[in-house]
């Protein structure tokens, strides 16, 4: 018996040894496996709800279920779930804080109204058994969203002033700041922050422009961003410039005549602030009787006479100012049946509101029209008579450039071969042809001379086919002489070489003159010596 109750310790020795190393090994295969499922970081916006996650995945019997939040080095309960005692919270969570769902598996929470002292580190815990604990951690942020605001700035835009404050745009106590930008490209942009105590800052963002009447009702647009914000907030705002009245009259279309009727005078202006008076005059100081202002308008009520004919001026008033404009008008004569043409109405300055835009048929008096057909007209026949006067002077010039052509010295005459330069000086080379002294040329000799002399020693028309032989110039002419029954030629007693005296006397028209001009201008006689 004292034998075997070593052994027996032993055995429960060992025993529980084993049961240790088993539930060693377990809580350490649970802490790798993490059993208490939970997000590690959550952001909470301030004022609203936050949800709080914890799943549970073990297979071990729970006993009860918690949430504890860390305070410096201790712990404080916010809630617990018990299988026996069913469900409590504690402290400042009590009324806004519920289970998602009631069940030992899922001890998620959510709390509503979150505030600054929500933030924090949150533990949620599962007590098994026989393993005991379980638990896992969640961080909780607290966002604040800003209070996003836009206001116009404190000076008015007034056209032609410096660079002043169009808008701005405010995101108030966010935590962490907001990003503020602008979207419209018209000026700069100037922000600052502001920090408070419970971490919160003020962003402020103003919009400047250089004011000008042009950017009057152009959008610009305040964006502001922030992580407690879903999406990006968008804030529009208009610019408002104030400027004095543009004016402008409107109503005339230069066709006002004797008798006509409904007509009327519109004074436009474009101002902001609106206008707050309109006041027609009349530069002559003559203000027919008929005529009746309302508001922007002049009333015409009689038909039109000659004494309508005036400069009518209509000033416009506002709080920045005053400014006017005039039309000068002119009655004309009764207009006669002839169709009018159409013809725009003028248009009025842009951006003004109210102006006549749409097209009317305006009458044309008929002397005016007229008067520009009768111009017309006159154009047309001058261009058509220049233009024959300038053909026919063409044509004349033609014709005396062809006569004198034909009258000019072309060389078809005979002439007298070259006489020596020192011949030429003794006395003067030209002689006057008697008419006893001509001596008619054969027919064969008229046919075949039919061009001007190109030699200047003698004419390349040779009689027959002998060449004459200019070594022997006085056998040459016996044989002339013979052949054409006539004399030698002689000048100053020296015989000719190969000479023509005389022309026949039939080779000239009695009706044509004897005179015929040379190309150089000079005028010869036809029965001359020429050298």
């Amino acid at each position: 018996m004292a034998g075997n109750r070593p052994h027996g310790g032993r055995e429960r020795l060992y025993a529980g040894s084993k049961s240790l190393f088993l539930l060693l090994v377990y809580r350490l295969c649970g802490v790798l496996a993490e059993p208490i499922i939970v997000d590690s970081h959550v952001t909470a916006v301030w004022g609203k709800n936050v949800t709080l996650k914890c799943i549970i995945d073990m297979n071990e019997t729970i006993t009860q279920i918690s949430w504890e939040k860390l305070v410096g080095k201790y712990t404080q309960t916010v809630a617990v779930h018990h299988p026996h005692y069913g469900v409590s919270f504690q402290g400042k969570y009590q009324g806004r804080t519920t289970f998602k769902n009631y069940s030992f598996m899922d001890a998620t929470i959510i709390i509503n109204n979150i505030d600054f002292s929500d933030a924090g580190e949150y533990i949620c815990k599962a007590v098994t058994f026989p393993l005991g604990n379980a638990q896992s951690s969640t961080i909780v942020t607290i966002l604040v969203e800003p209070t996003v605001t836009l206001t116009k700035g404190l000076s008015p835009l007034i056209d032609g002033d410096n660079e002043t404050v169009a808008a701005v745009c405010t995101a108030a106590n966010g935590k962490p700041a907001a990003r503020i930008h602008w979207e419209g490209n018209l000026g700069t942009t100037e922000s600052n922050s502001i920090s408070f105590p419970n971490e919160t800052v003020t962003v402020v963002s103003q919009y400047k422009v250089i004011p000008t009447r042009f950017a009057r009702g152009r959008r610009i647009t305040c964006v502001v961003q922030h992580p407690a914000l879903e999406k990006e907030i968008r804030y529009p705002y208009m610019l408002d410039i104030h400027y004095e009245p543009e004016v402008s009259v409107t109503g005339y279309d230069g066709n006002w005549f004797v008798g006509r009727e409904n007509v009327q005078l519109k004074c436009n202006a474009d101002a902001n602030p609106s206008p707050t008076e309109f006041k027609w005059t009349r530069l002559d100081g003559q203000w027919p009787d008929s005529l009746l202002s309302l508001n922007n308008t002049l009333h015409f009520t009689s038909p039109l006479t000659h004494n309508y004919s005036g400069i009518y001026v209509c000033k416009v008033v506002n709080a920045l100012g005053q400014r006017s404009d005039q039309k000068n008008i002119y009655i004309l004569d009764p207009t006669t049946t002839t169709p009018p043409p159409t013809v725009p109405e003028p248009h009025s300055t842009a951006g003004i509101t109210g102006l006549a835009t749409a097209f009317k048929n305006v009458h044309v008096p008929a002397s005016t029209l007229a008067a520009v057909q009768d111009d017309y007209l006159g154009t047309v026949i001058g261009s058509a008579v220049g233009g024959a006067l300038f053909m026919i002077l063409v044509v004349i010039l033609a014709a005396i450039i062809c006569y004198r052509r034909k009258r000019t010295f072309r060389g078809d005459y005979f002439t007298k071969n070259y006489i020596p330069p020192s011949d030429m000086q003794k006395e003067s080379q030209i002689d006057v042809l008697q008419p006893e002294d001509l001596d008619p040329y054969p027919d064969s000799v008229k046919k075949e001379v039919n061009h001007p002399v190109n030699n200047v020693i003698g004419y390349r028309e040779y009689i027959g086919d002998e060449k004459p032989d200019w070594n022997n110039i006085d056998s040459y002419n016996h044989r002339y002489q013979e052949q054409f029954k006539r004399p030698v030629d002689y000048y100053e007693g020296k015989a000719m070489p190969v000479g023509l005296k005389y022309i026949r006397e039939d080779c000239f028209d009695e009706n044509e003159d004897d005179l015929v001009s040379h190309l150089d201008g000079s005028v010869i006689s036809r029965r001359e010596w020429y050298v």
